[in-house]
């Protein structure tokens, strides 16, 4: 009985891609298992937090400000504040993981002033990092607050043509809410909120160089971007916290340390909230020189 070698190799490469398959599917299952009981424990947690301002004045009754996306409130409909502190927590820790981070980057990302800021108001800018964490699927989360995110689309073909395509989307939906925004250029804009630290106009001359130092990478393009952008406040960089495991220790600590500057306005005057714009520059160095070594090694 002569024996079909070309058949029994195709029964053994069969059976690896089975057996490679199935691993593959326990693994996301038991990684699926982890995310799932770390967000119970951490909206148990969360439960015990006091009520941040944001969350009672504005998302918890339903009414936002012009300048938001209109999508957000049908977001923020269906989480409450616990399940959207477990999930910042979670977008920084799976940010950071995703750069290798240890444990001090990880500490220092999730104990800096701008997420603990979000964190305590009840803010949603940590969902707009866990849609930059899943890619291309999290475009509606990443736009929800675009004043830095959106740059991060820039640095992937498919995610800027996603963009684009759930911007003409909302239109559809929602009308012309763009103009919204003009209410950021309004000249009691920096009277009233004098967190914005925005550099726009201006800060274009600095961030279209660096733009294109930064193709290709996210967090690159979001600290060149944070230069340009019209409307900028220091807890928006927790974006970029979690990007600290991308830097040499120096920068690292460097860098953490600048994010509590904007607290020296509590001092030294609203003047001192702009400090808050050194993040941008330490974090671009601090990526970039590190990204430059990796090369040249």
């Amino acid at each position: 009985m002569r024996i079909n070698t070309l058949n029994i190799g195709k029964t053994v490469e069969r059976a690896r891609l089975g057996f490679k398959d199935k691993a593959r599917w326990n693994e996301r299952l038991r990684n699926a298992a982890v995310l799932a009981g770390l967000f119970v424990v951490l909206y148990g947690i969360g439960s015990f937090l006091p009520i941040g301002y944001d969350w009672r004045n504005y998302f918890s009754k339903g009414v936002l400000p012009n300048i938001w996306t209109p999508w957000t409130l049908p977001i923020v409909k269906v989480l409450n504040l616990q399940a959207v502190f477990a999930l910042t927590v979670m977008a920084v820790g799976l940010r950071a993981y995703s750069y290798k981070a240890k444990p001090l980057a990880l500490a220092l990302a999730l104990v800096s002033l701008p997420t603990l800021w979000v964190l305590f108001l009840g803010n949603l800018d940590g969902l707009t990092l866990l849609g930059l964490v899943i890619l291309p699927w999290g475009i509606p989360l990443v736009t929800m607050k675009p004043q830095l995110s959106a740059f991060a689309l820039l640095a992937n073909r498919r995610w800027f043509i996603a963009g684009v395509i759930w911007g003409m989307v909302t239109l559809l939906i929602w009308g012309l809410w763009p103009l919204n925004l003009r209410e950021i250029f309004a000249a009691g804009w920096k009277v009233e909120w004098v967190q914005d630290i925005s550099l726009f106009p201006w800060g274009l001359l600095i961030a279209l160089p660096l733009l294109w130092f930064s193709r290709g990478d996210e967090d690159l393009l979001m600290a060149a971007g944070s230069f340009a952008t019209p409307h900028l406040f220091p807890y928006h960089f927790i974006l970029l916290m979690p990007a600290l495991a991308r830097m040499r220790w120096p920068w690292m600590i460097i860098t953490w340390i600048v994010s509590w500057t904007p607290l020296l306005s509590n001092w030294l005057g609203p003047w001192a909230w702009h400090l808050g714009n050194l993040m941008s520059v330490c974090f671009w160095l601090g990526i970039y020189l590190n990204r430059r070594k990796e090369v040249l090694h």
